[in-house]
């Protein structure tokens, strides 16, 4: 999975963030959302079974993240919310119209397993619906060795719309092949945001990454980043 993008858009007085992300292979759509105080605005879906079907290039996969992330942006920034809006909408609807479409005797003929499968190669989830989700607001550099800052943004989908999730508990960690986990414990004000200041461990060879896991009366999100090894 490639790191995405996030980016403040302030148009009319008022700011949007805007975030672009690849869902991974198991779930290849790119996918980028408009917020504004927490609450989702609208979101636009890019599917790449093409690029996996044609042999994966993960250089073409980033080139059209950015393209995705820049047109977004720049339709915010001129004041497009509400076509974005609508987009968002007729994507709710093909979704809709491809679950409908999905044979009941398919279903029966298959596992429960290759069921569950069938249905998310067909139809694209509604990561919008998720009881709990956790969201990096700003978008540093992480490299091992830098002291950084984390501003965290974590909702709670009721009632057909995204809401802030004060008080959630956090725990952060810093995990690697060259050093030990290091934990960090915070939580939510009443906007839904956290800040968390980390120093990440300097180190130059293996992987590492951060982890951020949030618990909200036994539900769970996380956010996972990668962390880039030291400068020589």
């Amino acid at each position: 999975m490639i790191t995405g993008y996030n980016t403040d858009v302030e148009y009319d007085g008022v700011v949007y963030h805007v975030q672009t992300e690849d869902k991974g292979l198991q779930t290849p759509i790119i996918l980028s959302l408009v917020y504004i105080g927490g609450a989702i605005l609208a979101s636009k879906r890019a599917p790449y079974d093409d690029l996996i079907a044609g042999g994966f290039d993960e250089q073409i996969l980033v080139e059209r993240l950015q393209r995705q992330h820049k047109l977004i942006c720049a339709a915010v920034h001129a004041g497009r919310i509400e076509d974005l809006k609508r987009m968002g909408e007729r994507e709710a609807a093909s979704i809709a119209a491809a679950r409908e479409r999905t044979s009941p005797a398919a279903r029966v003929r298959e596992s429960d397993k290759q069921a569950e499968e069938a249905d998310r190669s067909s139809s694209v989830p509604h990561v919008d619906d998720a009881p709990l989700t956790v969201k990096l607001i700003n978008d540093p550099e992480l490299r091992g060795g830098k002291s950084i800052l984390l501003r965290l943004l974590v909702t709670r989908f009721a009632e057909g719309r995204r809401t802030p999730a004060a008080n959630v508990k956090l725990v952060l960690k810093t995990l690697g092949t060259a050093f030990a986990t290091g934990t960090i414990d915070s939580s939510t004000d009443n906007r839904g945001m956290a800040a968390i200041s980390v120093s990440l461990p300097e180190f130059r060879t293996g992987r590492a990454a951060i982890l951020v896991q949030a618990e909200d009366d036994g539900i769970t999100a996380e956010l996972r980043r990668i962390i880039l090894p030291s400068y020589e």
